[in-house]
């Protein structure tokens, strides 16, 4: 989620005040040296991020299980920019106000895009403990009923919205809003939260005072009003929910998974190079400190669990010898079981950012931070009583809007109808994949009707209103070019290539212009600022702006997709590799098609489900 950018005072006596001092608490087995591992364990997880920490936690609950995670980044320090909710996402290179990159950052940047100017777009992912929940926007909240049930739809059993649901509440501890901010009309059903999971769920103590007057142009424009969000309906306007803990209004990372077992290991500051196979088994996994030092391997009697994310996943499974078997054998890597999906099917949610005044004299405002006193007062507000600004994000307030709500539902279905879904994949595309997305084609193409699936997000602050387009029909690939564990993936997201997705963002370009033009925000005298009514204007100029501008939400997913192998799939519902044995991938790699949500609630059930899947098995098995 982009953040308004503080000035940059504030954000050096920020970390002057709080780099320091804030070692991680985590009190287990940590390990750096790969020798103080033991030689084998039950299970062997590989990613230390979001998932990773939520299966270790659950795997970890029997005293006699092993367990080990493999991280390639560092324990956070607790620095500023991470802790603090104001300044979250500071450390990724397209947001906020900290360090353009970081060591918690795999830095990564895909390949330049025919239909953005060829320009090429940063792709931020976790290399930390904790993953993306370290870096992220703190954004909690789920999509609709509907999608989920797609998932179901297309050859997954048991993913359904009311099937999953328990599993999404389960990761959750959810504390209700406090007193002081209820009397924005914020409510909530306790029958859509957890409240013995490992991640906080909370409403800050701040609300900008705006939100009242988006709250108020909303209802103008007729878009519904959602007391409570998490529950399967989440198309139209609502107060979102924080990763924040209300104990001391600081970021709530996955991190809360890691409780301290002895027979919980984690190794930090290592690469999984590949899995190791015997008669398509696995049986271990390789990892090495860096390129050119010493390769390791460590032996798993159970399972291996990859859940390095979907930008790696893809690539540590194609140097393990599984993906497309002449691809693979181009590279000279031996297949272990052809699986053409890995790596296909990538999604990701893209913003817009469009910027905008407000009458600062009016009320507290994000526009405020331009003055250093007033920042430092916020600051030591903070600091000293956890209230303030610096206690939430950019803004409060959120509309994840239907097609029918911004736009004309009837040309965008006419246009989708009459689309071959295979011009818009890539030439040597597998024809089992072509299915799978034909088939994902044609549910898009009925949700533009709905009214219960939004199209859009709207993000909604006083410096911009950002429309995010939520349901891409444009797919991408991610793969290897070198047989080298330590080079990056090749990221080809294909942003825009179906070019219903300009035209949904064109829409959201206007509707932005509607929300600013209603009675409630104009009596705060909002005024457009980037690009400007004067500088846009055409349908033409909106998409230049468009090309020239939009980014990615850092949504990534798809490219170890949960679909029957005929149709591209990579796993089983149970998210057990297809062809092999003792290998399951847990992270947003297998999400077949993205909900209408920023990422990190959903993906946390994920991981939470797939734990009763291991349980099971090894129960009963």
């Amino acid at each position: 989620m982009r953040q308004f950018s503080l000035n940059k005072l504030t954000f050096l006596v920020t970390c002057f005040r709080f780099v320091y001092g804030r070692p991680s608490s985590y009190l287990g087995k940590r390990i750096t040296n790969s020798s103080d591992i033991l030689n084998s364990y039950d299970y062997v997880i590989v990613g230390g991020g979001l998932s990773g920490l939520v299966v270790a936690n659950r795997l970890s609950e029997d005293a006699g299980t092993t367990v080990l995670v493999i991280e390639a980044g560092p324990f956070d320090e607790n620095e500023p920019w991470i802790t603090i909710p104001l300044l979250s996402s500071g450390n990724i290179p397209s947001l906020g106000s900290g360090p353009r990159g970081s060591k918690y950052d795999w830095n990564l940047t895909g390949i330049s895009q025919p239909e953005l100017g060829n320009r090429s777009v940063k792709t931020p992912a976790g290399k930390v403990i904790g993953g993306g929940t370290v870096l992220n926007g703190e954004v909690f909240n789920r999509g609709s009923k509907n999608d989920y049930d797609r998932w179901e739809e297309l050859g997954n059993p048991g993913w359904d919205f009311d099937s999953f649901f328990p599993y999404m509440t389960k990761a959750e501890n959810f504390t209700p809003p406090s007193a002081e901010i209820a009397v924005w009309d914020i409510e909530y059903n306790p029958q859509y939260h957890g409240e013995k999971g490992h991640v906080h769920s909370s409403y800050p103590r701040f609300i900008w005072p705006s939100s009242e007057n988006f709250l108020e142009s909303m209802r103008e424009l007729e878009i519904p009003y959602i007391k409570d969000s998490m529950g399967g309906d989440a198309a139209g306007a609502f107060w979102f929910l924080q990763s924040l803990n209300p104990d001391d209004e600081s970021r709530s990372t996955s991190q809360g998974f890691l409780v301290p077992r002895s027979n919980l290991h984690v190794l930090t500051g290592n690469i999984a190079t590949k899995i190791l196979f015997d008669a398509g088994v696995a049986t271990g996994v390789e990892f090495s400190e860096g390129e050119g030092l010493e390769r390791n391997s460590v032996s798993v009697s159970k399972e291996v669990i990859l859940s390095a994310g979907a930008l790696h996943t893809p690539q540590i499974l194609q140097l393990s010898g599984i993906g497309d078997a002449g691809f693979l054998s181009s590279l000279g890597i031996d297949v272990v079981e052809d699986l053409p999906g890995v790596g296909e099917n990538y999604q990701d949610h893209l913003l817009l950012f469009t910027g905008q005044a407000v009458r600062v004299n009016v009320a507290v405002s994000s526009a405020n931070f331009t003055n250093a006193t007033w920042s430092n007062e916020m600051l030591e507000l903070y600091e000293t009583s956890r209230e303030g600004p610096f206690t939430t994000v950019g803004g409060n307030f959120f509309a994840f809007l239907p097609l029918s709500t911004f736009s004309n539902a009837t040309t965008f279905i006419s246009e989708a109808s009459a689309q071959e879904p295979a011009q818009f994949l890539l030439s040597n595309t597998d024809p089992s994949i072509i299915s799978g997305y034909s088939a994902q084609h044609a549910l898009l193409t009925k949700e533009l009707s709905s009214n219960s699936a939004a199209n859009l997000e709207f993000i909604l602050g006083d410096t911009s209103i950002i429309p995010g387009l939520q349901k891409p029909f444009s797919r991408g690939r991610v793969s290897i070019n070198s047989t080298s564990p330590f080079a990056g993936p090749v990221i080809n997201p294909r942003y825009l290539s179906n070019p219903l997705d300009i035209s949904s963002l064109v829409a959201g370009f206007k509707f932005a212009r509607t929300i600013r033009n209603s009675s409630a925000l104009q009596d705060i005298d909002v005024v457009e600022t980037y690009p400007g009514t004067a500088v846009v204007q055409t349908d033409d100029q909106i998409e230049e702006f468009i090309r020239e501008g939009v980014d990615t939400l850092h949504h990534h997913g798809g490219t170890a997709s949960m679909l029957p192998r005929e149709l591209g799939g990579v796993v089983d519902s149970s998210l057990r590799v297809y062809g092999v044995k003792g290998l399951r991938v847990v992270d947003a790699s297998i999400v077949p098609m993205l909900p209408a949500a920023h990422f990190q609630a959903t993906i946390y059930g994920v991981a939470e489900k797939v734990c009763l899947f291991i349980w099971y098995k090894r129960r009963f098995n």
